[in-house]
């Protein structure tokens, strides 16, 4: 059985379409959503009705992404986890061909999918090689290395791949606690792909489950996107890099968050 984890902040309009794609593409396996709500409880009474089947959970507050799938994760009964982003539309009818992967391979601990923009393209900055200091600055000198592995045809082993459609078996999710709450917003998957890659599990990028994904939709405030970006940013580079990276990132964050 297959639980499809999904949190709403801000997003009801777009997680009506979210849920609508995933009936419209019928899966053959068992399944069931669930969907976390950070936002107010009035705000989702189109989808209740809509939807009377989809398990609802709501939160007191808005606790973030991480913590928001965790609640999911504790509540689910599928032995595979689907978490989603309301603002995404699954394009792909191959369902199975994903949880062959789990089947085929008990060491595949995470399989993520290929994220498509609004106009069709590939989102960049989806799925890549591990997050250093010196990636970083590859990347903004325009020297991305990572553009391979989101072009990529068939499936391939990387360091992580992005929590906006990630697939994963929930025995191992219990095992490494979940996301880590301490992230709000972004790099939560990131290290959470760390710590299963540390249980000697692979991460695989699957590019032929096709995601659409708008990106960005819970904020409303681009201010408070970039503050909670580079606090997240910061701690991933402590909790996960050396001393001399993490000081850098947080002298480099401050400077670049200062002048934008």
């Amino acid at each position: 059985m297959i639980s499809i984890v999904i949190v709403n902040y801000h997003s009801e309009k777009h997680l009506i379409k979210c849920l609508y794609s995933i009936y419209k593409h019928s899966f053959k396996e068992d399944f069931e959503i669930i969907v976390v709500n950070n936002d107010q409880k009035d705000k989702i009474k189109e989808l209740i009705q809509k939807f009377p089947e989809v398990k609802i959970y709501q939160n007191e507050k808005n606790l973030g992404f991480g913590a928001g799938n965790n609640v999911g994760a504790r509540i689910a009964k599928g032995d595979i986890l689907l978490f989603l982003n309301p603002d995404t539309e699954i394009i792909s009818k191959n369902i199975e061909d994903v949880l062959s992967l789990f089947e085929q391979d008990d060491k595949v601990g995470i399989i993520g999918s290929q994220l498509r923009l609004d106009e069709n393209k590939i989102q960049p900055w989806s799925v890549g090689y591990e997050i250093s200091l010196l990636n970083l600055i590859k990347n903004n000198l325009g020297l991305m290395s990572s553009q391979d592995i989101w072009q990529a045809k068939e499936k391939v082993e990387v360091d992580w791949v992005s929590g906006a459609a990630l697939f994963i078996r929930k025995d191992i999710f219990e095992k490494t606690s979940g996301f880590d709450e301490k992230f709000f917003m972004y790099f939560e998957d990131m290290d959470l792909c760390v710590r299963i890659k540390k249980l000697e599990k692979k991460v695989l990028y699957y590019p032929n489950f096709e995601v659409r994904h708008l990106g960005g939709e819970s904020y409303q405030q681009k201010k408070l996107q970039k503050k909670d970006y580079y606090r997240s940013q910061e701690y991933y580079f402590k909790k996960n890099r050396n001393f001399f990276e993490w000081l850098l990132i947080k002298i480099l964050a401050k400077l670049f968050y200062a002048n934008h």
